[in-house]
C-alpha cells in the first residue's frame, strides 16, 4: 500500500514538472478563426441554442442564435429586446458549449467518481467491524469459600 502511494505521488509531481517544462506558447489560445470556419460552426449548432461570441472590438455577447444568414447570424441577448447582427469576419472567438464526447467524458467521470466513494465508505466500514474482538463469554461465580 505505501508502495502505491510513494508511486502514485511520483507520478502526480513528474507531470507537474512536466506540466511546467511547456513552454507557454503551447498553452496560449489557437489561431484566429476565419469567416468560413465560423460560419460552419454557426450553422452546425443550429438555430435555438446558446452561443458565446466575441467579437474583433472585444465585445463579447452571450445569447440564442435566432437566424443564420449568408453573411452574418443573429442572436437574442437574454436582457435586450432588440436582436443583434453579427459578421462572421467580426468574430474572433466562438464558444458553443460542450460537446458531446465532453459530456460523456463529464458524466463517466462524476460516475466513477461515486462508484469510489460508495466503495470506500463500504470497504472502511467492513474494516472497522472486522478488526473488532469477539466478546468473551460470562465466567460463572467463583464458588464461596468455606
Amino acid at each position: 500500500m505505501e508502495r502505491s502511494v510513494r508511486c502514485f505521488s511520483a507520478l502526480v509531481a513528474s507531470l507537474l514538472i512536466l506540466l511546467f517544462l511547456v513552454p507557454p506558447s503551447a498553452l496560449a489560445s489557437p489561431k484566429p478563426l476565419d469567416p468560413a470556419t465560423v460560419q460552419a460552426r454557426i450553422q452546425k449548432r443550429g438555430v435555438d441554442r446558446w452561443i458565446c461570441v466575441e467579437e474583433n472590438t472585444g465585445v463579447q455577447l452571450v445569447g440564442r442564435i435566432i437566424g443564420i444568414g449568408p453573411q452574418s447570424f443573429t442572436i437574442q441577448l437574454p436582457n435586450d429586446p432588440e436582436p443583434v447582427e453579427v459578421a462572421y469576419t467580426s468574430v474572433v472567438d466562438l464558444r458553443t458549449g460542450m460537446t458531446h464526447g465532453t459530456k460523456i467524458f463529464m458524466i463517466s467521470a462524476l460516475a466513477g467518481t461515486a462508484a469510489f466513494a460508495i466503495w470506500a465508505a463500504v470497504h472502511f466500514h467492513d474494516v472497522e467491524q472486522s478488526h473488532q474482538l469477539p466478546t468473551t463469554p460470562g465466567l460463572p461465580p467463583f464458588p464461596a469459600s468455606r
